[in-house]
Order: structure tokens, then sequence, then C-alpha cells
């Protein structure tokens, strides 16, 4: 699969995670969001600029549990909770902002 993004193809696989973490960046974040009828705001940017730390210090990305507990220790406790983030990213926090952030799927994500 593909997204057509200022005048070329960005490979994703069949979910929409990009196939080249070096493709990511800020506008296509927007454009992923837009396709999925997302206008994201600061509380989103948070979220994605969090999954995008976790990523570079372990490797991965964080799962729900995860994520929480994160934004808790990054000062966010408005954010960490999992309704606050259901109603930001409502088919799956963890997941839907690792895939805005350019990332892979989180491992223990359905």
């Amino acid at each position: 699969m593909a997204i057509e993004f200022e005048g070329r193809l960005i490979e994703t696989d069949s979910e929409g995670y990009l196939l080249h973490v070096e493709d990511w960046s800020e506008e296509l974040m927007r454009k992923m969001a837009s396709l999925d009828g997302i206008v994201l705001n600061d509380e989103h940017a948070i979220v994605i600029s969090a999954v995008r730390n976790y990523y570079k210090e372990y490797a991965t990305t964080p799962a729900m549990r995860s994520l929480i507990q994160l934004l808790k220790v990054e000062g966010y406790a408005n954010l960490a909770s999992s309704l606050k983030l259901a109603k930001l990213f409502p088919a799956g926090a963890a997941k839907t902002a690792a895939r805005y952030a350019g990332l892979p799927k989180p491992v223990k994500c359905i």
C-alpha cells in the first residue's frame, strides 16, 4: 500500500504504518491524520512526540499502559488516561499515535 504525498508514493503496510521510518515528517503526519478524518491539535502532538521519544530511547513503541505512564512521568497527567486518549485517537491511542509518528505498530496491540 502507499500514501500519495507531495507528488510521490510513501510506502505503508496493510495497516498504514510507514515501511521506511525516514519518510516521516510533520506534514505527512497531518496528511495521515486527515485521511482518518482527524485534525491534529496540541494534545495530539504531545502524545505523538512522547511516542517518538520513547521509540528513540527503547527502540520500540509503547503499548497503552506504557504510554499512559510515560505521559504521567512527562508531566501530562491531563492526557494520561485511557478515556482521554480514546477521545483523541478513537481507533486506538497507542497504535494510532505510533502510526502518525511514523513508527512500527506497538507489539502488544491487536
